[in-house]
């Protein structure tokens, strides 16, 4: 307890009292990029001193404002002096910089002086140009600078990086299943039930201290990626204590103020889950009870359901956010113990409309017989979206050798969809449908990691260790859906026009769009850890080299289980008859419970079916044990970083076949997977990079398992497929960088990559399902372009000091794929294409002016992916392709009161383009000119545009529109 209260008077006391600040920064080796541990620091005109830790990095807290000089010394490297260290009040000082080797210490030693802003960049410089993998990233400083809400956000920002379904990232245009995804140095599992793939929408940006995407593989990297490796830093234990409030709202142009379609859920919804108010009653028996039932007792069970069917009218209201972090360190002699701990909730809400079509018919062997259009209909989406996530980490620093530091996330995400669905099943019939659903869904993820960072100085030998735990909770609680029918709604003719709910009128036969509830659970869990050893020893002056090796266990355990159940019209044989004006009851009084089992002397009401089949369960687990050597040979301007990782893979699958046997999938795989990674240093401004490695791509639990689930916004049902197999890849990459100076970098990359049994999503022989298949092979390869440049260094005015703030960013990547589909569909035509879910190309480009001078900031974003195929095409049916789109996003940001306050204006969306999905009919009759046909095959390699969307000939199956969001956060530093 006595701990206790000293601990509320510091942090008080330092909150209120303090006016100190801090310099905390990185010292690396000026030759090669490694970070130098033991390095001695002084702050010479205050006669502080202190050493880096094994990871070069030092921090001196308690600061007196006021401008310094600090010096550097280490044994073999010359000794550095750093003027114009400015300390300020309540801030941290970061200073990053680098010393050179001295290799001839008989000479007199000559201490190098410099400023504390040359260093800072320089450095910056150096761990950039000798990372060993090819990669890109983006820090919480820029993170800052956009209006970015999520790490899905984000992401979109890094060169070869989009997103996909506003949540999942596609790599140099490879689908997310390519991708594997890392938070604080542990894998994530899926987070989606019906694909491999993680959500990045569940956690906030605000929580970001930085995010890597590494594109080229190393033996101490994870072997199953081909896009690449996305590694999420969450904000550490902070070099300064602090205290941040922010709190913002919005608006969205077709949404705010406008009337909001909703339904009943729970208390607890605006957190972002449901409190069990949508939870299947507890006296509704198991499957295997409820089918034994007779109908009286199921009638008795449809009475015990309580939902509410009803359907509100409300406004919008303006989306909010809100976040409070704080940070502290304490000091213990020679241990430092650091605690930050944030929350932060969002709520969103957004409108949109869209209208799809089915269409049938056609031949893909003669594309001159067209296709014919079958159904339409008009979806209202009316959505409401909650971020809730919290934060804590806690770092104990031994001394500078040895540091323990505890990190963990936990986040809830939900999405409440109320649609509203209008039009014709069939063209050519009077009848029309009027159909709705309620869906909630809500994501529950903790992710955990105790990391220990050890120096050991007498073996020059660091070790570190990753213990982690992940769980996530994905449930579907009551998705309902209901359907009315409506005979002309034209008609003059009574009855005509009234709506009738089509429910099931022969018991036992569900009906799948009228009173229908499913409830879903996926619990997932993966735990295990790594161990990394490495030491660095030199033969002679010039051959440096590093040893690295490592172990790594992985478990995952999948629980999954769906419940359908449907209500029917009671119908007994030789017995009361069904009471049909029950069926022009509207949605808030159809499914009330007097309206089941017996209704009135001879008539009947509803009752309950339970349609869950045998395959809508499973259970499954995957172990992964692998071990890998790692050498880093470095030879004047030469760098070779090679090695092997052996990984070893269980894989168990555990469901019910559709007789209700006991069925599993099993398979185990060892893999020796290599890579090398060439680095030459043309100077100290340049590099040329080879990579070459081999990786893999697993199936997923989901894609094995033989569930179907039926979407209804999409309209798809999914189905699993058991025999999938292991997809393995080879990858080559070439790489020249560029480093000017000031933060400027040019860049070009080509990558070329080799598929054996790539897994896709692929259209079965009906309309409307898909099921995952392996190609036999497939072929990726591509160009990156990333320039990033100061307006001054292009435009050379003596007097125009704006430039100086002005940073112009952009990368393009161009890319063509071709798979091998002959072993799909032996009656397609088109037996080869691109990869399903790759885009051509993908583009980035900003334009950013900073001046901490006057406190403003001004940033502009684009993003544009090309059209990529969203679902493969089958024998009958052809391909679904989602058209590509430009976002243009905009933020204005104003500091005050010596940065205490910020404010900052957001737009999202500006451009507010249409999303169109459609069926390539490939009869684009377009006559294009000359630089557009050049320019049709250099960015999709198609020179007529055949897989572009032409209005005229091809299908559109869907178009939704969108409105823009403004928004306003104000954040205030205590």
């Amino acid at each position: 307890m006595k701990f206790f209260y000293t601990f509320i008077i510091v942090l008080v006391s330092q909150y209120f009292f303090g006016q100190n600040g801090t310099i905390s920064g990185t010292v690396l080796d000026d030759a090669n990029g490694r970070s130098l541990p033991g390095v001695n620091i002084i702050i010479k005109d205050l006669k502080l001193s202190t050493s880096t830790d094994p990871d070069g990095k030092f921090v001196f807290r308690n600061v007196a404002p006021g401008t310094y000089e600090v010096e550097l010394s280490f044994i073999g490297f010359k000794p550095k002096a750093i003027s114009e260290v400015v300390v300020k009040p309540n801030e941290s000082t970061t200073l990053n910089t680098t010393l050179a080797e001295n290799k001839n210490e008989l000479n007199e030693v000559v201490i190098t002086r410099t400023k504390a802003k040359t260093e800072s960049v320089k450095s910056l410089l150096v761990a950039q140009k000798n990372n060993a993998s090819v990669s890109d990233g983006i820090s919480a400083e820029t993170i800052k600078r956009t209006p970015d809400k999520t790490t899905s956000d984000v992401l979109k920002r890094i060169s070869g990086a989009s997103i996909q379904d506003n949540k999942f990232v596609i790599i140099r245009g490879l689908n997310d299943r390519y991708n594997v995804a890392f938070l604080n140095g542990a894998p994530l599992p899926s987070s989606e039930p019906d694909r491999k793939a993680f959500s990045f929408d569940i956690f906030p940006s605000n929580m970001l201290d930085n995010l890597v995407i590494t594109k080229t593989a190393s033996p101490d990297l994870p072997g199953e990626f081909a896009g690449g490796v996305i590694q999420i830093n969450t904000k550490s234990v902070p070099d300064k204590n602090f205290q941040t409030l922010s709190v913002g709202t919005g608006v969205n142009t077709i949404t705010t103020f406008k009337t909001q379609k909703t339904y009943k859920g729970s208390g607890t919804d605006w957190l972002g889950f449901d409190n069990g108010a949508r939870d299947l009653p507890s006296s509704v028996p198991n499957t295997t009870e409820f089918k034994e039932l007779t109908y009286e007792e199921r009638a008795a069970v449809a009475k015990s359901f309580q939902s509410d069917w009803s359907v509100q009218d409300k406004r919008f209201k303006p989306n909010v956010n809100f976040q409070y972090s704080i940070g502290h360190h304490f000091d213990f002699k020679d241990k430092v113990l650091g605690v930050m701990f944030s929350f932060s909730n969002n709520q969103s809400k957004n409108y949109n409309e869209t209208n799809r079509n089915d269409f049938e018919g056609g031949d893909p062997n003669h594309p001159e017989i067209p296709t014919v259009l079958v159904s339409k209909y008009g979806d209202k989406n009316y959505i409401e979206q909650v971020l809730t996530a919290g934060l804590a980490n806690i770092s104990l620093k031994f001394n500078e050798n040895h540091t323990l530091t505890f990190k963990n996330i936990y986040s809830i995400n939900s999405t409440d969809l109320f649609v509203e669905r209008y039009g014709q099943k069939d063209v050519n019939d009077l009848r029309f449908s009027s159909s709705n659903v309620r869906w909630f869904t809500s994501n529950k993820i903790y992710s955990g990691q105790l990391n220990g960072e050890h120096y050991f100085a007498q073996p020059k030998i660091k070790f570190n260790w990753t213990g982690f735990y992940s769980n996530i909770n994905r449930s579907i609680p009551n998705l309902r859906t209901n359907n009315y029918s409506i005979t002309d709604p034209s008609s003059t003719i009574p009855g005509e026009t009234i709506p009738v709910a089509q429910v099931g009128d022969v018991a036992g036969s569900p009906s799948t769009s009228a009173g229908g509830m499913f409830f879903s659970e996926n619990k997932e869990s993966i735990s295990g850890g790594k161990i990394d050893i490495s030491r660095r020893f030199s033969i002679g002056e010039d051959f440096i080299n590093e040893i690295k090796m490592g172990a790594f266990t992985q478990k995952r355990n999948r629980d999954f289980f769906a419940r359908q159940l449907y209500y029917n019209k009671y119908l007994l044989n030789n017995g009361p008859k069904f009471q049909d004006s029950l069926l022009e009851l509207p949605d808030a009084s159809i499914f009330n419970q007097s309206n089941m089992g017996i209704v009135s002397p001879g008539k009947t009401g509803f009752t309950l079916y339970d349609d869950t089949k045998p395959t809508d369960a499973y259970q499954a687990t995957s172990s992964l044990n692998a071990a890998y050597i790692m050498l880093d040979n470095r030879y004047k301007s030469f760098r070779l970083v090679w090695g092997f990782r052996v990984e070893d893979y269980k894989q168990t699958l555990d469901y019910l076949d559709m007789s209700s046997i006991p069925s599993n999938s099993d398979r185990t795989q060892q893999d020796f997977l290599p890579s090398a990674n060439l680095i030459y240093s043309i100077d100290k401004k340049q590099n040329l990079r080879l990579s070459y490695s081999k990786t893999l791509n697993r199936p997923e639990f989901r894609e094995l398992a033989p569930f179907g689930f039926y979407d209804f916004t999409t309209k798809f049902f999914t189905n699993g497929n058991p025999d999938l197999k292991i997809a393995s890849i080879i990858n080559w990459d070439f790489r020249y960088e560029l480093y000017p100076g000031k933060g400027q970098i040019v860049s070009f990359s080509y990558f070329n990559k080799k598929f054996i049994n790539p897994i896709e999503i692929q259209r079965n022989v009906n309309n409307n399902e898909v099921i995952y298949k392996n190609a036999a092979s497939a072929k990726n390869s591509g160009i990156e372009l990333e320039f990033r440049t100061l307006l001054s260094s292009i435009f050379k005015y003596e007097n125009a000091t704006i430039l100086d703030d002005l940073t112009l960013f952009t990368n393009l990547a161009v890319i063509k794929s071709k798979v091998d589909v002959s072993n799909l569909a032996s009656g397609n035509p088109e037996k080869s294409r691109p990869l399903q879910g790759q885009s051509p190309y993908i583009f980035n480009a900003g334009l950013q002016y900073m001046n901490k001078d006057n406190g403003w900031a001004v940033s502009l974003n684009a993003n544009r992916a090309g059209n990529r195929i969203a679902v493969a095409s089958s024998e009958l049916n052809p391909a679904l392709w989602e058209k590509g789109r430009t976002f243009l996003d905009m933020q204005i940001a104003k500091s005050l009161y010596k940065n205490k306050l910020e404010l900052k204006f957001n737009i999202q969306n500006l451009l507010a383009q249409d999303l169109i999905f459609y069926q390539n009919n490939f009869k684009n009759s377009v006559d294009y000119g000359t630089l557009e046909t050049l320019a049709n095959h250099v960015f999709t390699g198609d020179y007529h545009y055949e897989n572009g969307f032409n209005a005229k000939d091809d299908d559109e199956i869907w178009r939704t529109k969108f409105g823009r969001t403004f928004s306003l956060t104000a954040t205030y530093n205590f």
